[in-house]
């Protein structure tokens, strides 16, 4: 409804004179006339209509300075829109250069020196003012709902694109809180409906203009690279165009809501609820917003950088969690991952729903202080929750990044996905609304009449008031009007203007002694007085959307005031008894017993409520720091560190292949985990991956564990179990002599050397391995490491025994025997020597000296014997001459041996 109407009535002037206003006796009347066209008199002909002079009309109506206002209202909101984004860019890069200050290093490459005295080129120097320039306005645009678009190509190697969508609360926020204080001074308040719709739509206009020719104009522009093409980067789009119209003309219309209701009480009462309802969600954001700024910059400066830009985003995803709402990821290539209060977001989050509990029950008390003792409706059990679901909608666009790439090639790939607020969160905070007008309808009627009057008058004052129809008084049948005196109605003329006698309040307006609220809680009536609310005083109001009579011109103190007894029989237009205030007797005063019971109630009440939210965040905390994943991730990592494979064992799933999984083996090993320190960690669902560092060797290393849930006990307790051990698989392999080989580490047998290796999963550390063999094969002992650089990979060589080395020798020593025991040349294939070639008949041999053996076995299995001393062999025989000679040699030995069903054999 307008708050000052365009025309007022006219007093009756002294001694019977008419006013300008008010026709005298015998007079043609003036007819009424809208706010700005031309006074016409009744006895005159009505000129005819033109189109054109309708719109002339209707645009003298609007004066320059309401049109002005239209316009600087948008200038005014994209300029703060703009100082804000790009204040809140200069922090950020600010922040990040101070943070990376002490690793400056040279420049080198083909940047420009600006040492050497050259000036820049002409395209690097655009390049760097669009992006000065342009980074604020593409902000503002996606303020506005736009989305920013990325896209280029590289040769042959193809094309991709990309685009983000995030309203930076923070930036719309400056945006609509100016436009509205900028309407607010400069608007004038005699507008109608129609003029501030029109005025509205140019604000609108206004603001999508310069919000869009802005980020095209400064679309943020890259130097040009041989073999790549980038495309300007802008935020300019349909959602920008629709969304900043929508944005300015919006925040023209939140100057003054109060004139779209217009005589409508239900479109009042609807805005009315709305008010209570953003104004509980401004404080709570306003209020995290505090909360995170204080927590980053001194318990957590490295997120500092972030917050210039995305203050508001946290702060409106933290209030969201508040009404038990949920926040996380979606598409990606992953499946969805919501946190909420109750697992995820962590126990502090708890507090945030401590202050939405309090503000909530605050929001409630408002809510009926607005509607003062006004009858309520089935309707309003579903306007409170829809206005907060209406509310948490909104919460969910500021709350939600949504982001989309493609990339063309031999093949194209795409995706998209996005992080916020969870879909289902509107539905929660329409429950909440619903709650509230629990409070609003019997909580309400409890507390606020002990509150005490100043109380309920600031909040009026904060929240207003809602209308209420009233039916209007008849008159009965008596003489003829004189002059001045007031007429049968015959038409509606407009309501007086504000501050004089019977003029309507507007929601909100300051009231004083006569208070409406004040007085309807507060001041109880005599016992015998059931005057309806409010009490009558010289300075009463009639309620919202009363209408004068038609030519009635009250006198001064002659105008009833509002809700006083309808005279001649007339009914109020609602009979239905209030709850509390002027139309229903005041409460009896309490006795001592009765105030005594009320008040232990409501300690009692509190300390329940107190209780309940302390278990809440106590079950929390302790879900997530003692019964949650991340402890027994570090249980488990420190039963490792200590050698208590047992522990570790009983906090996981030990797989099959886990022989090394075993305390005495892990007792053996040295180098084990220290400093263990568990990261972030993930969790969907039942199931969990947390990453972890720690200390090895003296160096740095990292993994991950998963885990799962496996169970839930006292209904909070949970029970997680590691799923994927903190182990690195080992793998050893040997040859086929040492199949069936038994493998130890620390002393005890693990296992058998089967099909040429053997696995296991190890902890981290440094094992000694040992592979046992057969009588003449040992695999030995081998070092082996899990988790540092090594892959856990250790190939066992066979090597020869005692045995074997003797069991050679000996093949070797009976071999050179028997050779020299053969007289037939003939028949020395395979000995050492070769015997005299010039012998007409036998030989006889005689081993003066034994050579020096080396015994040496190959992967295979072969064993080699040499020489590593030669030996002498002398020989005595008969030439084909007939002389009797005797001679001597040296041989040496390089004999190949292997093994068949456990003794030694020659190879060939």
């Amino acid at each position: 409804m307008s708050e000052n109407p365009p025309n007022q009535p006219v007093p009756p002037q002294p001694g019977g004179q008419p006013g300008s206003g008010q026709p005298g006796p015998g007079q043609p009347a003036w007819q009424q006339q809208q706010p700005g066209g031309p006074q016409q008199w009744s006895g005159q002909p009505a000129p005819a209509a033109q189109p054109s002079d309708a719109f002339g009309r209707f645009v003298r109506s609007v004066s320059g300075r309401d049109w002005l206002a239209a316009v600087l209202a948008a200038v005014g909101g994209w300029v703060a829109a703009y100082v804000v984004a790009g204040l809140s860019l200069l922090i950020t890069v600010g922040l990040l250069a101070s943070g990376g200050s002490g690793s400056a290093a040279p420049s080198t490459g083909s940047g420009t020196d600006l040492r050497t005295g050259s000036a820049p080129d002409v395209e690097s120097l655009l390049s760097g003012v669009s992006v000065l320039l342009g980074a604020p306005a593409q902000l503002v645009a996606l303020a506005d709902l736009g989305r920013l678009h990325l896209s280029g190509s590289i040769g042959f190697l193809g094309s991709g694109s990309g685009s983000l969508a995030v309203v930076p609360a923070l930036v719309l926020a400056a945006q609509v809180v100016l436009a509205v204080v900028l309407t607010r001074r400069i608007r004038t308040r005699g507008l109608g409906r129609t003029q501030v719709l029109v005025t509205a739509a140019v604000s609108g206009l206004v603001t999508t203009v310069l919000t869009n020719v802005a980020a095209a104009l400064f679309a943020i522009r890259f130097p040009s690279v041989s073999g790549a093409v980038i495309e300007p980067v802008h935020a300019v789009g349909v959602g920008s165009i629709l969304g900043a119209f929508v944005i300015g003309a919006l925040a023209a219309l939140l100057a003054r809501p109060s004139v779209l209701a217009g005589g409508n009480v239900f479109a009042a009462r609807l805005l009315g609820t709305l008010r209570v309802a953003a104004s509980q969600l401004t404080v709570l954001v306003v209020l995290v917003a505090l909360v995170v700024l204080v927590v980053a910059v001194i318990a957590q400066p490295s997120y500092g950088s972030a917050l210039p830009l995305l203050l508001g985003n946290v702060a409106v995803g933290l209030t969201a969690l508040g009404f038990f709402g949920g926040v996380g990821t979606s598409g990606f290539g992953s499946a969805s991952d919501t946190a909420s209060v109750f697992g995820g977001a962590g126990g502090w989050t708890w507090l945030v729903v401590l202050f939405v509990v309090v503000t909530s029950v605050a929001a409630g008390l408002a809510l009926a202080v607005r509607r003062n003792d006004r009858v309520r409706t089935t309707l309003d059990w579903v306007v409170t929750p829809l206005v907060w679901f209406a509310l948490g909608l909104l919460f969910f666009v500021l709350g939600t990044g949504v982001a989309s790439y493609q990339v063309s090639s031999t093949s194209s790939v795409d995706g998209s996905g996005s992080i916020g607020i969870a879909p289902w969160t509107p539905i929660v905070f329409a429950l909440w609304g619903g709650a509230i007008e629990v409070v609003a309808r019997y909580l309400a009627p409890v507390l606020l009449p002990r509150l005490g009057r100043a109380v309920v008058l600031r909040t009026s004052r904060l929240v207003g008031a809602d209308p209420r129809p009233v039916a209007p008084p008849a008159f009965p049948a008596g003489p003829a009007a004189g002059p001045g005196a007031p007429v049968a109605p015959t038409a509606t003329v407009d309501p007086p203007a504000p501050g004089a006698p019977g003029a309507p309040v507007a929601p909100g307006a300051p009231v004083t002694a006569d208070a409406p609220a004040a007085a309807a809680w507060n001041t109880p009536p005599a016992a015998d007085q059931h005057a309806p609310y409010p009490p009558a005083g010289p300075a009463q109001e009639p309620a919202y959307g009363v209408q004068s009579i038609s030519g009635a011109q009250p006198v001064s103190g002659s105008q009833p005031p509002y809700g006083a007894q309808p005279t001649y029989g007339a009914q109020p237009a609602y009979g239905s008894q209030p709850f509390i205030g002027g139309g229903a007797p005041a409460p009896a005063p309490m006795s001592p017993r009765a105030k005594k019971i009320l008040v232990r109630s409501l300690i009692a009440g509190g300390a329940v409520i107190v209780v309940v939210i302390a278990g809440a965040v106590t079950t929390s905390v302790l879900r997530a720091n003692v019964w949650g994943p991340a402890p027994t991730v570090k249980s488990y990592v420190q039963a490792i560190a200590s050698g208590d494979a047992n522990t570790a064992a009983d906090l996981s799933e030990v797989p099959d292949d886990a022989a090394m999984l075993d305390s005495k083996v892990l007792g053996s090993a040295t180098d084990r985990p220290s400093d263990i320190r568990v990261g972030r960690v993930a969790r969907t669902g039942d199931t969990a991956i947390a990453t972890l560092s720690y200390t090895q060797d003296g160096k740095n290393r990292s993994g991950q564990v998963s885990l799962r849930r496996t169970g839930t006990s006292f209904l909070v307790k949970d029970e997680w179990r590691v799923t994927q051990p903190l182990a690195q698989q080992v793998t050893l392999t040997a040859s086929d002599v040492l199949e069936g080989a038994p493998v130890t580490v620390g002393g005890k047998e693990i296992g058998k050397i089967s099909d040429g290796r053997f696995t296991s999963l190890a902890y981290p550390g440094s094992y000694q391995v040992s592979v046992g063999g057969t009588k003449y094969f040992t695999g030995g002992t081998e070092k082996v490491t899990v988790g540092a650089v090594s892959s856990g990979y250790v190939d066992f060589a066979p090597k020869g025994t005692k045995a074997l080395e003797q069991d050679a020798e000996q093949y070797v020593s009976d071999l050179i025997d028997d050779c020299a025991e053969k007289t037939e040349l003939r028949a020395l294939s395979g000995c050492p020597w070769y015997g005299p070639y010039d012998a007409d008949g036998g030989v006889q041999y005689d081993v003066t000296s034994m050579p020096e053996l080396q015994v040496e076995a190959s992967r295979a299995g072969t064993v080699m014997v040499t020489s590593t001393k030669d030996g002498s062999v002398s020989y005595d025989y008969t030439s084909y001459l007939g002389d009797e000679k005797r001679g001597e040699d040296s041989f040496s030995v390089n004999q190949y041996l292997k093994v068949e069903d456990g003794k030694l054999v020659s190879a060939y």
